[in-house]
């Protein structure tokens, strides 16, 4: 038997967007029921699971595991933002969320939004 965190309380919510985004893009709001790619320091809102077009479905709770950059941020209650708008970052003025998993081979954590 595996351990998976996957399907852990998922929410996944449809937004707009202004351009076709890449799953796994991490996003911020960007106007009303409309999403972007985050820069550097965005606080995101969740990561894209898939795109069509100027539609993006977005994982806004749930275990999702995100690639970081830098230091790995600390397993347990943590603050992170967008180091770009694919990978995260350790940052004391993100947002909160809970690390349980830690990759620091591939530079992946898993994370519940």
């Amino acid at each position: 038997m595996s351990i998976s965190f996957k399907g852990f309380n998922e929410q996944v919510i449809t937004f707009r967007t202004e351009t076709e985004l890449e799953a796994g893009t991490l996003v911020k709001m960007s106007d009303s029921a409309t999403v972007e790619a985050c820069a550097a320091g965005d606080l995101f809102i969740g990561a894209v699971v898939t795109s069509h077009g100027n539609i993006a479905a977005v994982q806004t709770g749930g275990y999702v595991s995100i690639p970081y950059s830098g230091t790995a941020p600390e397993l347990g209650i943590t603050a992170i933002s967008a180091a770009d708008g694919k990978t995260a970052k350790a940052d004391a003025n993100g947002r909160t969320v809970t690390v349980i998993e830690l990759d620091t081979t591939n530079e992946t954590a898993g994370i519940l939004l």
